[in-house]
């Protein structure tokens, strides 16, 4: 975790660590679904999955914006970025009421995503989605909030007073957040129901299995090509070693073995085993100065001297 001016940045795994040590003195029944419009992917200058812009600036630069709407700070509890990192809001922590949803903030909690996901919009990244998903889970499980959509509730649900329509409904909803498109699915009731809902479901499962610890999908990408590495690397020692013992050769230290193989490989000499200290030195020696490059054993040849 990172702490940089109104924020404390966190990767998605240790969400939930930091979520176990957090006191809440305020009653939380509800977890708004938002996503953000601006900032997003094209606003952050999104490349190949990183941003250009400066997280800092971006999340500041929100809390500026909302600072001149006259509210007291920064909007929401808790913002997704793209990469899938968590932005806690110090100036609005987990017992503040946000200002999320005018007229339905009481008991609730404001989750921003960074990205506009209407159609024609952003299309989620995976890290993102899956640290969303992961974020709600742990919130229900901390707070004890069915997950159902009475309780995990879309911006796009409420008139702009803030009454409950309990769905989307174009020219009656206040917004169309958190997207159209939002989850692949659409901000209805019905896509929440067939996306987001049963996803948080599954994933506060494995929560309750014994593994909460969320892995990125960057992380297990490089755990992936370490285990490449460490597969490849097996593979060449099994080799050298199948060909040291059909050749009936010790392995001579790492130090000499390029130079050895090159004497070897020109007939200078039948083995790589048994050579002392000195035998070592010395041909190592002639190696350097290039006595066994087969360019120059070909001149010798043609002058009919033998190696």
């Amino acid at each position: 975790m990172i702490t940089k001016g109104n924020f404390s940045l966190l990767e998605s795994s240790e969400f939930k660590g930091w979520l176990d040590k957090q006191t809440i003195t305020r009653k939380i029944d509800k977890l708004q679904v938002h996503h953000t419009a601006a900032p997003n992917y094209s606003t952050r200058q999104m490349i190949n999955g990183v941003a250009k812009q400066d997280v800092w600036k971006c999340l500041e630069g929100m809390r500026t914006y909302h600072l001149s709407q006259g509210w007291s700070g920064t909007g929401q509890n808790i913002t997704v970025l793209e990469d899938g990192r968590i932005a806690i809001s110090l100036d609005r922590d987990l017992n503040k009421t946000p200002a999320g949803i005018k007229g339905a903030n009481t008991g609730a909690l404001c989750i921003e995503i960074i990205g506009n996901f209407d159609q024609g919009g952003d299309t989620m990244a995976a890290d993102q989605k899956q640290s969303v998903v992961h974020l709600y889970a742990c919130l229900a499980l901390k707070l004890n909030i069915p997950i159902d959509t009475s309780h995990i509730v879309y911006h796009a649900w409420y008139t702009a007073s803030g009454a409950w329509l309990g769905d989307y409904e174009k020219g009656k909803s206040s917004k169309t957040c958190p997207g159209t498109n939002f989850f692949g699915d659409g901000n209805t009731r019905s896509a929440a129901e067939r996306g987001l809902i049963p996803s948080i479901k599954k994933e506060l499962k494995r929560i309750k299995e014994g593994d909460g610890d969320l892995m990125g999908l960057e992380e297990k990408k490089q755990i992936e090509k370490l285990k490449a590495i460490v597969k490849s690397q097996g593979e060449a020692i099994q080799a050298l070693q199948k060909r040291v013992n059909i050749n009936g050769d010790q392995l001579p230290p790492t130090a000499y073995h390029n130079a050895l193989e090159a004497a070897k490989a020109v007939g200078a000499i039948t083995t790589t085993k048994d050579k002392d200290q000195s035998g070592l030195k010395t041909i190592q020696m002639l190696n350097n100065i290039g006595i066994f490059e087969p360019s120059f054993i070909e001149y010798l040849k043609s002058f009919k001297r033998k190696v």
